[in-house]
């Protein structure tokens, strides 16, 4: 029993430890002292301050927008969900009362419904795939979220995200059916929960936690980032890494926001997009995979499928690529996002 005891302390400081490296560094300074900023952005989001995607906000993001617009734009961001959950940032960026926000894979379809064709089960099998969708469709997306009233900052990603349970292992596909997910993250979602014979419970954000622990709920779909930031990790006993769905993260302004800026602010920023985005999900992605590490060091047990099964779930949630065509996204996008893939994937070894 001590020697248990003693194991579970020491997984306890590994995870504190990862923990605290994701959130040592500081808030980075965005605009020189003898620089005035002639544009300030208020900006939402529902990640908290100093966690991985922030992180990456402060150290990456901010100096690109410093560089890139001269010092003539300055944000104030509003960490932790403090202007509400997506909706409400969103809602917020119509009315002109936020010029930008920082969105989660929901918050991406609620500003544009089509985002949610790249969340579909199984389209991507790697973050090599997700890299070249990006290249090849980012125009095609910007367009779109312009349609809607705003414009596409950058296009990050939130994580492959993982399944998680307090009950059930998953090691029977029978599971799926005992099971209650948590759903928060709008329709998409709650097909793909009804397509492995699981039952959706929707919640608000705010309810997660809460619906988690007092049994409402025994199992959800998230990042493993989310898990930590959330302190949802100590909740769950078991984690499915199964790349069930990629879920992005954009960064967007609404379009009079965009517009106010000067030309070359805004070629300044369109210019040092790319990189960007590649420095910022780089980092990211290790930050999700130490914190999947360290969840398990803490004794969440994780829990490899078999191929066999595998196959068994991706056959069932397939389907739902055709039930949503022409409803949350055109069937001529996906088709194109199929193209890419398929020619992709036949020059890769």
């Amino acid at each position: 029993m001590m020697k248990k005891q003693g194991i579970i302390k020491k997984a306890v400081w590994v995870l504190a430890a990862v923990v605290m490296a994701v959130w040592a560094a500081g808030p980075v300074t965005i605009v020189r002292a003898d620089t005035a900023p002639k544009v300030v952005w208020k900006v939402g989001t529902l990640t908290p301050k100093g966690v991985g995607w922030a992180h990456q906000f402060e150290t990456i993001m901010m100096p690109v927008i410093q560089s890139g617009t001269s010092g003539e734009l300055k944000v104030k961001v509003y960490w932790g969900g403090l202007m509400g959950d997506d909706e409400d940032i969103v809602a917020k960026m119509r009315v002109g009362q936020l010029q930008a926000a920082g969105l989660t894979g929901q918050g991406a379809t609620i500003a544009c419904p089509e985002f949610a064709v790249v969340e579909l089960p199984f389209l991507f099998k790697s973050y090599a795939e997700v890299d070249h969708i990006r290249e090849k469709m980012w125009p095609e997306f910007d367009r779109l979220m312009q349609a809607r009233g705003f414009k596409l900052l950058a296009w990050l990603d939130q994580d492959f995200d993982q399944i998680y349970s307090v009950k059930w292992s998953f090691t029977d596909l029978a599971d799926f059916q005992k099971a209650r997910f948590m759903t928060w993250y709008g329709t998409l979602e709650e097909h793909l929960l009804k397509s492995l014979n699981a039952s959706p419970i929707p919640v608000n954000i705010p309810e997660l936690a809460p619906s988690l622990r007092q049994g409402v709920a025994d199992s959800l779909i998230a990042p493993a980032l989310w898990m930590i930031a959330t302190q949802l990790y100590p909740v769950v006993n078991y984690m499915v890494p199964l790349k069930i769905r990629y879920s992005p993260a954009v960064v967007v302004c609404t379009l009079d926001a965009w517009n106010g800026l000067s030309a070359s602010s805004r070629a300044g920023l369109a210019a040092a997009r790319p990189e960007m985005e590649k420095q910022f999900v780089a980092a990211s992605r290790k930050d999700n995979q130490k914190a999947m590490d360290a969840m398990v060091k803490y004794g969440i047990v994780r829990v490899d499928m078999t191929d066999a099964q595998v196959e068994t779930i991706r056959k069932g949630a397939v389907t739902v690529w055709d039930d949503q065509a022409d409803k949350l996204y055109s069937r001529e996008l996906l088709d194109r996002i199929l193209v890419h893939l398929d020619q992709y994937r036949s020059q890769t070894p």
